[in-house]
C-alpha cells in the first residue's frame, strides 16, 4: 500500500487535516479522543511524516540543540550528563523532535558552535547547561531572540527561562547535616570557579558554617574541575594539613568518588574518621564501598521541564513563567 498522506489520515480518522498536523507536532490543545483516533490510524498503517516537508512548512527542523562544556572523554564517564541527555531524548521525543549534541572544552570552539548554529538555524532552540557568572551566550542569545531555556540559574534571574535547583540551599542542606553530626572542620570541593552550581553551593555551605557559629577556613575551600581525579588530589592535599577536616562535601559525585578512594589508600575508617557526601545522587552511590550519601537533584524532573519550556517557546506557546525550581533532598547512607 502507498504511504498514506496527512489527509487520508484525516479521512480515515474523521477529523480535519489541521487536526492531524495538530497531533504529530504533540499540540496539547487537541481533543483527546480526537488524538487517540489519529493515533491508531497512524499506528495500524506505520505512518511515518516525512521530515522535510514537514520543515519546510513549518520553518523548523524538529531539532532541539545542547552543547555540553566537555570533552568527548570526560562526558563518556559523568553520569549527571549521561542521565541528562538520555532524558531530553525521551521527553523531546515524545513531542516529535530530536535531540542534537555537540561537546566543546574550549571557549573558542563553544563560541564557534554557537555562531555557526545561530548562522544555520540547523536547531530550532538550544538547551543551555553550567551557566558561568559571566556568560556571553545569553546576551547573544537574547539579541537574536534565539529560542533556548538555560538549567541552571542567571543574573538577572528573569531574564531568561531557566530551570534549576535550589543550590544554595542545597549546599547548606549537606553542610548543616554534616554540622549535627558533630563535625566542626567541613571542607568543600568545589568545580571551577565562576559557574553558578559551584558558587551557589558554596555560598550554602558558608550560610550552613555561619548559622552553626563556625568560622570559614579558606584552606578548606579548593576549586578544580567535576572529575574523581580531582576529588583524589584535593582529599590528599587535605589529609596532609595540620588540622585535617573530618567532614567533606564533594560538588557531585564523582569528586566525591576520588576523595573517598583517597582516604581509604590513607587507612581512614568512613564515616568514623572522615564523612563525605556528594550531590546528584548517581546509580552508583549504592554501590561504592561504603555506600555515598549525596544531595539528590531529580534530573529526569529538570530534563522534562526544560525540554517543555523550549518547545513552548519554538511554537510560540505561553510558558507560564520565567523560572522553574525542581526540588532536592539529602539520601542518607553510610559514608556519612
Amino acid at each position: 500500500m502507498p504511504e498514506l498522506t496527512q489527509n487520508q489520515i484525516a479521512k480515515l480518522s474523521r477529523v480535519s487535516q489541521a487536526t492531524v498536523s495538530r497531533v504529530l507536532r504533540g499540540d496539547p490543545r487537541v481533543n483527546e479522543e480526537l488524538r487517540q483516533r489519529v493515533l491508531a490510524v497512524i499506528e495500524k498503517h506505520g505512518y511515518v511524516p516525512d521530515a522535510r516537508a514537514q520543515s519546510l512548512r513549518s520553518q523548523r527542523t524538529g531539532i532541539l540543540g545542547l552543547v555540553v562544556h566537555r570533552s568527548p572523554r570526560q562526558l563518556a564517564r559523568d553520569p549527571f550528563f549521561s542521565t541528562l541527555i538520555a532524558a531530553i531524548i525521551e521527553f523531546a521525543g515524545k513531542a516529535g523532535y530530536h535531540l542534537c549534541v555537540d561537546a566543546a572544552r574550549a571557549v573558542q570552539s563553544r563560541r564557534a558552535i554557537y555562531e555557526d548554529l545561530l548562522r544555520t538555524r540547523r536547531v530550532d532552540g538550544l538547551i543551555l547547561v553550567e551557566p558561568q557568572t559571566r556568560d556571553e551566550r545569553m546576551p547573544r542569545l537574547l539579541e537574536e531572540g534565539f529560542p533556548f531555556v538555560l538549567i541552571g540559574r542567571y543574573e538577572p534571574i528573569d531574564a531568561v527561562y531557566s530551570v534549576d535547583n535550589d543550590n544554595i540551599g542545597a549546599g547548606r542542606m549537606a553542610t548543616e547535616y554534616l554540622i549535627r553530626k558533630g563535625h566542626r572542620r567541613i571542607a568543600y570541593i568545589s568545580g571551577p570557579r565562576g559557574l553558578f552550581v559551584c558558587e551557589d553551593r558554596h555560598a550554602g555551605y558558608q550560610q550552613a558554617l555561619k548559622e552553626a557559629g563556625l568560622c570559614y577556613a579558606p584552606e578548606l575551600v579548593i576549586w578544580g574541575d567535576f572529575s574523581e581525579e580531582h576529588g583524589y588530589r584535593t582529599m590528599t592535599r587535605l589529609l596532609s594539613q595540620s588540622a585535617p577536616p573530618t567532614a567533606i562535601v564533594a560538588v557531585d559525585d564523582l569528586v566525591a568518588i576520588g576523595a573517598l578512594r583517597a582516604a581509604k589508600e590513607r587507612g581512614m575508617s568512613i564515616p568514623q574518621q572522615l564523612a563525605v557526601i556528594g550531590f546528584n545522587d548517581s546509580p552508583f552511590c549504592q554501590y561504592v564501598d561504603p555506600p555515598l550519601s549525596s544531595v539528590a537533584v531529580d534530573i529526569r524532573a529538570l530534563a522534562q521541564m526544560a525540554t517543555e519550556v523550549l518547545i513552548r517557546q519554538i511554537e510560540e506557546r505561553e510558558v507560564p513563567q520565567r523560572r522553574y525550581i525542581v526540588p532536592c533532598h539529602l539520601v542518607e547512607r553510610a559514608s556519612a
